[in-house]
């Protein structure tokens, strides 16, 4: 497990490690344009430039999808499932789980005395889920009728456009005064990435 996860973060490293340099080669050229020919890479800018709606991306989860007619018409079926997957999770919690594996398996993370509390209370937890879904699953094949509360309850409508909001507002201040102050901006540009370069990719090559 170790080695997957040194792997993994060696992996996202070099990354964003070549992200960086890159990123700071592309605005050391973009600070040098806006020093010398601002007037290029403010056309430039206003070509690119596209508002891009979070709106579009997120209408799918928005749409309400009712599964209601489907569940009762296939009841008993779906309550069996339910029923089998519950009471093969509980199987496996209860007799098969082995904590001791788990916390050795992530021993480097953190004290094991936390990693056992996580753990158990995970296991904990998932038990008691499991047991619900049981009972649910139970009531699911005899009598669904009997989940008309609790449908009625959890059966709400969840939007992300008020969470996105704030997200599709166009915000003209960074344009606005990278337009009247060119060449600081790209001495600023210029400057923070040429110590960027310097510092990852000159440097350690000397």
């Amino acid at each position: 497990m170790r080695g997957a996860i040194d792997f993994l973060v060696g992996i996202l490293g070099q990354t964003l490690f070549v992200a960086l340099i890159a990123g700071a080669a592309l605005g050391l050229v973009v600070g040098l344009l806006l020093v010398f020919d601002s007037a290029r890479v403010l056309a430039w800018n206003e070509c690119l430039s596209r508002w891009i709606s979070t709106r579009e991306a997120t209408q799918p989860l928005d749409a309400p999808h009712d599964i209601k007619h489907f569940v009762y018409r296939a009841h008993r079926w779906i309550g069996l499932l339910v029923v089998a997957g519950a009471l093969y999770a509980l199987d496996v919690l209860t007799f098969g789980f082995q904590g001791e594996a788990v916390v050795r398996a992530f021993r480097d993370l953190g004290s094991q005395g936390l990693l056992v509390m996580m753990v158990d209370s995970l296991r904990l937890f998932l038990i008691l889920g499991n047991v619900a879904a049981l009972g649910a699953g139970i009531v699911l094949c005899l009598r669904p009728s009997l989940l008309k509360g609790v449908e009625a309850w959890a059966d709400r409508s969840y939007t992300t456009r008020d969470s996105t909001r704030t997200l599709d507002e166009m915000r003209f201040q960074p344009d606005r005064w990278v337009g009247k102050h060119p060449k600081l901006a790209g001495a600023l540009a210029a400057a923070g990435s040429a110590y960027i370069l310097l510092n990852l990719g000159i440097l350690p090559m000397l």
